[in-house]
């Protein structure tokens, strides 16, 4: 029932020797399911999704790789609005919800990304009504199993991050997994560990690769999703390696 979660790799603006040390560290806890919350990439090109590809097939478990922001072009603005995802599926997956479904355990990935918002913050994401009922009919067909759902965009935020826009639908989401009895959530995008109170557990994983850490350490986090209440241990970079963290 042991979840390995990573998030915010940003190939392309990641941490080079941090990256056989992290696959070596998430090997020896022999984790069941490998939950990746999206930004696999910088700026989503063919190489970093390359890069990323390389890392996803070196891992030593099953994979629920979501995208993030990141994980659509930016400055191709015909290709964004067009078939955004097009460079995911060739790279990555042909999906963008993947499922491991286990004895016991089911991961499932939800796509918050949107390729523009009515606001300015396109990066904050949001869930269509279609994908949340997708999501309905997977949670209950992998039902009595424990379900925990992954998201890049964090469908709460801790107190400091409340200037931050919401993913669009983000209570309705919270609501309808609240009924379902889903476990938790986890979810990335702040760089940035958290777990604001509430039901379902929002779990918040901080960057496990970038550079771009905003003044916290590089981390990944080992979720056990087998108990009443989701527990996790922290794992924080330390020089070219990782270490539990205080």
């Amino acid at each position: 029932m042991r979840i390995a979660h990573l998030s915010d790799l940003h190939f392309g603006a990641h941490r080079p020797e941090l990256v056989a040390p992290l696959i070596e560290d998430i090997a020896r806890f022999d984790p069941a399911v490998i939950a990746i919350s999206g930004d696999l990439t910088q700026v989503a090109s063919a190489s970093e999704f390359a890069q990323a590809a390389a890392f996803l097939a070196a891992l030593p478990a099953p994979v629920v790789a979501v995208p993030g922001n990141h994980d659509i072009p930016k400055v191709a603005i015909l290709e964004r609005m067009l078939d955004p995802r097009r460079r995911w599926f060739r790279a990555i997956a042909p999906t963008t919800e993947p499922g491991v479904i286990l004895p016991g355990l089911a991961v499932l990935g939800l796509d918050t990304v949107r390729r523009a918002q009515a606001h300015l913050d396109w990066s904050a994401g949001g869930i269509s009504e279609r994908r949340l009922a997708r999501l309905a009919a997977r949670i209950a067909a992998a039902r009595p199993r424990s379900v925990v759902v992954v998201a890049h965009h964090p469908l709460r935020h801790p107190a400091w991050a409340g200037d931050r826009a919401l993913p669009a639908g983000a209570d309705a989401a919270l609501a309808a997994m609240q009924r379902a009895g889903v476990t938790a959530v986890l979810s990335g995008h702040l760089h940035h560990m958290a777990a604001p109170p509430g039901t379902p557990p929002v779990l918040i994983g901080g960057s496990s690769l970038s550079h771009r850490v905003r003044g916290v350490p590089n981390s990944w986090s080992l979720v056990d999703a087998g108990t009443a209440a989701p527990t996790v241990r922290v794992r924080v970079a330390s020089g070219a390696g990782w270490r539990d963290a205080p």
